[in-house]
């Protein structure tokens, strides 16, 4: 009865699988269909609770198809130096999974997808791992000027984590999916959210014009610090940790003069706010 009960399981995620990609599984063997638009009484759904149990199953399979595109996804990031960032590289993904090729339509927008999964990844482990190295460094973000420190030792170790990429010329190919006009605003959101969260390790607390500047500033460093990793071919990027000390010296210069900071943070408050409200970023200090 248990092995019955395994099997039928089993039987259901296959055929929730092939629903998700648009085919069907009969003993073992994948078939693709033509979608057929069925109409549906209005009466099927008599009162709320058959409404909910509807949505429900629908929250179900978008999680199952989630968990999915998530798990290619990881898988794809191994045939990115074969493939580059592409469908090819998706579908080898899927299959080294056990899933068919054509799976790779689970991802309209094709390779970007992987380039941005790539990024927020990178992200999330920098997130993770920045507090411990911060305290490994002994930088307190409250004492003056740590938050320069922390902010080089942030922008480092994200760019480092590209490395791998670079070495193979796949992170320019990224960088160009990145900045094509459809996919600049999640690419712009996924760098808005880096610079935010390494200020937020840095113990940034300010309240006026300047979080724009920080933020806006922050951002250009790290961009104009990742164009010349790309191009560097001195021993472990040492003329790229060059060009950073000298962008992360601009920076506390700005922050010593009053004046110039203030006639650059009126205009960086409209530019980056405006960019905010674009790319749908929310603004950390109100979800505080």
């Amino acid at each position: 009865m248990a092995k019955r009960s395994c099997a039928n399981t089993r039987w259901q995620k296959e055929q929730r699988f092939c629903l998700l990609t648009g085919g069907s599984l009969t003993r073992g063997v994948f078939f693709r269909w033509t979608p057929v638009v069925r109409s549906q009484s209005t009466d099927a759904f008599p009162d709320d609770s058959d409404a909910k149990e509807t949505q429900r199953l629908k929250d179900e399979e978008t999680e199952y198809e989630n968990d999915i595109k998530v798990k290619i996804l990881d898988a794809a990031l191994g045939y990115v130096d074969i493939s580059g960032w592409s469908k090819e590289a998706l579908a080898q993904g899927a299959e080294s999974l056990g899933y068919p090729s054509v799976t790779h339509g689970l991802f309209p927008k094709g390779g970007v997808e992987l380039v941005h999964h790539f990024y927020q990844r990178a992200n999330d482990r920098l997130s993770s791992e920045l507090p411990s190295d911060i305290q490994e460094a002994h930088l307190d973000p409250l004492k003056a000027k740590n938050d320069l420190k922390i902010l080089r030792l942030a922008v480092e170790k994200r760019l480092r984590m590209n490395a791998d990429h670079i070495f193979t010329s796949r992170w320019t190919e990224a960088l160009g999916l990145m900045a094509f006009p459809p996919n600049a605003p999640s690419s712009l959101k996924l760098l808005a959210n880096l610079v935010d969260e390494m200020w937020f390790h840095a113990g940034d607390t300010s309240a006026d014009f300047s979080w724009y500047t920080k933020r806006a500033l922050l951002a250009t460093v790290y961009k104009s610090t990742e164009m010349s990793m790309i191009q560097d071919r001195s021993d472990d990027f040492k003329s790229t940790w060059e060009f950073l000390d000298r962008r992360i010296d601009e920076m506390d210069q700005l922050r010593d003069c009053p004046k110039k900071l203030e006639e650059a943070s009126v205009v960086m408050k409209g530019f980056y706010q405006t960019a905010l409200n674009v790319i749908g970023v929310p603004d950390r200090r109100k979800m505080e």
